[in-house]
């Protein structure tokens, strides 16, 4: 086989593999162009390794949450459950579109920096064929590079992944593991009917009259102090508690987020 027949047998097979490459579908808040990591698409990528840079959650009023994290991020943030399926956020802002905890690129001294902006620009997306959870690469990140790039370290070298990539792998598996855990809480919430509906009105800058902020549900206090031992059992068993006392009192951190936007 001469060498230009070599070459075109090489790239027909970087196709078939390319086309052959799930594709992902989903809603992926943040993300705008998340694309499945392939050895074959991905051969010659790379990314900046630049975990200060969180300009891409500058305009992100609330950020998701798992069940891990309740317990730190209620020192800096109220804590809610949002929409149908309940699933927790921090509010990061009192305004659509902004996030006063990021600053030219950068998060605020000493909050805490939940692990969805963590795991950023990597991500778990769903595989439209067969419903598997495959680690996805948002390629309008400005952190996207080609392998050389200064500050850029590869994703794959010679076809196996690097120890960059079976990071991410590790971190977004750990990710959807605590997605679970909070998915029971949930599920314990409803059970026991602990959800108030609750709402936040604010009166931004300029206006005459507050304006709904957000509808959301919290853990009704009364109704959790007053569960039969039972219920309360269940709860602890299942490791509840440090969580729900967390995001009961992370309902105070409003005055605090009122205040930093206050002095911006």
């Amino acid at each position: 086989m001469t060498e230009s027949k070599q070459k075109n047998r090489k790239a027909t097979d970087a196709a078939q593999k390319a086309a052959a490459a799930p594709q992902v579908n989903g809603s992926l808040p943040l993300y705008r162009d998340p694309r499945p990591v392939h050895g074959a698409t991905h051969a010659n990528s790379a990314v900046v390794v630049a975990p200060t840079d969180f300009g891409f959650a500058a305009g992100a009023p609330m950020v998701q949450l798992s069940v891990d994290e309740f317990e730190r991020a209620a020192l800096d943030y109220p804590i809610l459950f949002f929409g149908d399926d309940r699933q927790p956020y921090v509010v990061t802002a009192l305004e659509a579109e902004k996030n006063l905890f990021v600053t030219e690129g950068g998060y605020r001294l000493g909050a805490y920096i939940p692990a969805y902006l963590r795991r950023y620009p990597f991500v778990f997306a769903r595989d439209e064929g067969s419903d598997r959870l495959i680690l996805c690469l948002d390629h309008a990140s400005g952190r996207v590079a080609n392998k050389g790039d200064e500050g850029a370290v590869a994703l794959f070298d010679d076809g196996t992944p690097t120890e960059l990539t079976l990071q991410a792998l590790r971190f977004c598996e750990n990710y959807e593991a605590a997605q679970a855990r909070t998915r029971l809480l949930i599920e314990l919430l409803d059970e026991f009917d602990l959800f108030e509906v609750k709402s936040v009105h604010y009166t931004a800058p300029g206006a005459t009259a507050p304006s709904l902020l957000v509808e959301y549900r919290s853990v009704d206090r009364a109704r959790f102090e007053a569960l039969p031992a039972d219920s309360f059992l269940r709860l602890r068993d299942a490791g509840a508690l440090p969580a729900i006392h967390a995001q009961i009192a992370s309902q105070a951190k409003w005055e605090a987020l009122a205040a930093i936007a206050g002095q911006t």
